[in-house]
């Protein structure tokens, strides 16, 4: 049976909050982490915004196109998915309960230190969601995901960020951890149903889902990907 979204929606790209121009590496012909791929694709890294800022979030696919005019996207919650993407939302939920309004907050006060840190928190985001780490089935380890996530041991997809931007990249990866239940309910996870950018943003408690206006639909169901 397929699995159904807890909501539907129709987004259309409108800005960006902060974020950092920076090269990164995409060839559909040669798997992306891999060292010899260049990083030659300028792109935006960053936190993105929809429908004038009434969603937000941070993209981990950014090889497919955002739209300007609304397109339909499915929403999920990190229960939908199999156990090991789960895994990656706990990673993700910890990440972000620790700097994503943390991000915002710094924005609004000091522009560039903002924009550097929403650049290292889209960095890591797709590390999270795209590294191709060594699981052993059943088993995720924090101590591997730090360590190949790392820029300095590990295969990273962007090129030309600021020295800065490493910094934050670094203190958000040492503070990384397995998120608790009430922090994975706060990521809400947008999916394309166009091939479009997939994104993920983060309401804290008491309820992301409630304070979207989104509760009460389609239950959850686990999704086999």
């Amino acid at each position: 049976m397929t699995p159904a979204a807890v909501a539907e929606i129709d987004l259309a790209w409108t800005g960006n909050g902060p974020f950092q121009l920076v090269d990164w590496s995409y060839d559909a012909a040669v798997s992306w982490d891999s060292p010899s791929n260049p990083n030659k694709n300028p792109g935006i890294l960053g936190l993105y915004q929809f429908n004038d800022g009434q969603y937000e979030g941070y993209c981990w696919d950014l090889d497919a196109p955002v739209s300007e005019t609304p397109t339909p996207y499915e929403i999920f919650t990190a229960a939908d998915y199999n156990e090991e993407t789960e895994a990656r939302f706990s990673f993700l939920a910890s990440l972000y309960d620790q700097w994503y309004e943390e991000v915002k907050n710094v924005a609004s006060t000091d522009f560039t230190a903002g924009y550097q840190m929403g650049a290292a928190l889209a960095f890591l985001t797709n590390e999270i969601m795209e590294e191709n780490y060594d699981f052993i089935p059943g088993t995720f380890y924090l101590t591997d995901v730090q360590a190949q996530s790392s820029t300095e041991t590990g295969a990273i997809q962007f090129g030309d960020f600021s020295p800065e931007v490493q910094v934050y990249y670094d203190a958000m990866l040492a503070s990384l951890d397995f998120g608790t239940q009430e922090m994975i309910d706060g990521l809400v996870i947008y999916e394309s149903a166009d091939g479009f950018q997939d994104f993920v943003g983060y309401v804290p408690a008491p309820s992301a889902l409630a304070l979207l206006g989104l509760a009460g639909l389609a239950g959850r169901r686990r999704r086999n990907i």
